[in-house]
């Protein structure tokens, strides 16, 4: 097996549930912070401006900062999570795993700066800068791209009133009042070198706060919402261009695999803990032992894409989805690996690549059958150089002990030792 992989995102945090059925692999849902490909992806951007948004004044100044912070952003998507039962439980943070994916890979000019040319060109006067005068600005500040967009909002305040009997049987009323803020923008991103737009989103967002009776007075201000919409909304503009982070629901499928099931259970404890190191050599394993088997082709790109190598997740969803064209989960993959390749070779050309990870876990030790030495922990059992009664002694180990079965000679088992030294015990020694 592979042993260098490049590791993406793991950024993982693990909400993990087993269900061991009778001779099947445990399945496990994972949930899991990964690479999230941009709508748009510009391989030749480095430098970027953002202007402040037309339309409301007040509104387009607060979204361009939000712009700005999401691109400096080194970790943008990770969020921490709720646990427990349907989420109402703490917070809790997600934990990465990933070394050499950082969100914030563009250089951003300040504000200030980008200011300081209009002022000076006496550029956008009126109010109203266009394609080519954003370039012109670009230009001047050494700029790949310019962002220009316009940002309008309205406030809806409804009060309504509901009759109903309380518990008292008496006819009540409860007042209410909803507070609503929508905001609509649009975004353009302007090539500096031909004045040409190269790229347009928008985003449409409502947010909205209810309180009744005696809450009322508690209402969510204006401006919290607004803000609340302008944030969403810059989110949404920085994912249309710039990779992030996601969080991705895994289903692990279950597989009917009764002669590993015991070294299946263990890669399900792995992965419960948070241990892909041990976890995905297993995986592999599995596959090899049934690799006309969608669902082991499945588990292992799905475990590939979780630690960002892109190129072996690509293999193993391209088997999943030959094997069962229908199935939507392992397409979906597939669709997500092909983005993650052109990702990872992106990150390569600005001088950010992923990092590689070597496994440390040797596959061959993990799938070995294990033999249990006989006796209590007090006794001790010859392992000899040679399946034979009169080989040199090269450990004493003590009983109740398992360790992995390398192969049988006759009556001889030689088996690996914690210290990577192998040799052989006798039939009469083993349970």
């Amino acid at each position: 097996m592979k042993k260098k992989l490049t590791i993406s995102l793991l950024t993982c945090f693990m909400l993990v549930t087993g269900l061991l059925l009778r001779q099947e692999i445990r399945a496990q849902r994972v949930d899991c912070f990964v690479i999230k490909a941009p709508v748009k992806q510009y391989d030749n951007v480095r430098k970027i401006g953002v202007l402040d948004f037309t339309g409301n004044r007040r509104a387009g100044s607060v979204l361009s900062d939000y712009i700005i912070a999401d691109l400096l952003s080194e970790s943008r998507g990770i969020e921490d999570l709720k646990s427990g039962f349907m989420g109402m439980g703490k917070k809790v943070e997600g934990v990465t795993y990933i070394k050499g994916f950082k969100t914030d890979m563009y250089t951003v000019i300040e504000r200030s700066q980008i200011e300081q040319v209009l002022k000076e060109q006496r550029i956008g006067l009126s109010g109203l800068i266009d394609e080519n005068t954003a370039a012109q600005v670009g230009k001047l500040l050494g700029l790949d791209v310019i962002l220009i967009g316009d940002v309008e909002y309205d406030v809806k305040n409804e009060y309504p009133s509901t009759n109903y009997k309380g518990f008292d049987g008496k006819n009540k009323t409860s007042n209410c009042h909803i507070r609503t803020v929508t905001v609509q923008a649009s975004l353009k991103i302007i090539s500096v070198e031909t004045a040409i737009i190269i790229g347009t989103e928008t985003s449409r967002v409502s947010c909205q706060d209810k309180k009744c009776d005696d809450e009322r007075s508690g209402i969510a201000p204006e401006e919290q919402l607004l803000n609340s919409c302008l944030k969403k909304s810059a989110r949404t503009f920085v994912d249309y261009f710039t990779p992030g982070f996601q969080l991705m629901r895994y289903d692990l499928e279950r597989i009917k695999l009764k002669e590993l099931k015991k070294q299946a259970d263990e890669a399900s404890d792995f992965i419960e803990n948070g241990n892909i190191d041990r976890a995905l050599p297993l995986f592999y394993a599995i596959y090899e032992a049934d690799s006309y088997n969608p669902k082991a082709a499945y588990n292992l790109a799905a475990l590939y894409e979780m630690v960002g190598s892109f190129d072996e997740a690509l293999e193993y969803y391209t088997i999943a989805s030959n094997l069962e064209p229908a199935n939507t989960l392992y397409t979906d993959g597939l669709h997500r690996a092909k983005s993650g390749v052109a990702i990872a070779g992106f990150l390569e050309s600005i001088g950010r690549p992923l990092q590689k990870y070597e496994f440390n876990a040797s596959t061959a030790d993990l799938m070995a059958k294990r033999i249990k030495i006989k006796g209590k922990s007090s006794d001790r059992v010859e392992v000899r150089d040679l399946p034979v009664k009169n080989g040199k002694v090269i450990a004493r180990v003590p009983g109740g002990l398992e360790f992995p079965m390398m192969e049988q000679k006759g009556e001889w088992f030689r088996i690996k030792l914690p210290d990577g030294k192998e040799g052989f015990v006798h039939r009469s020694d083993v349970n």
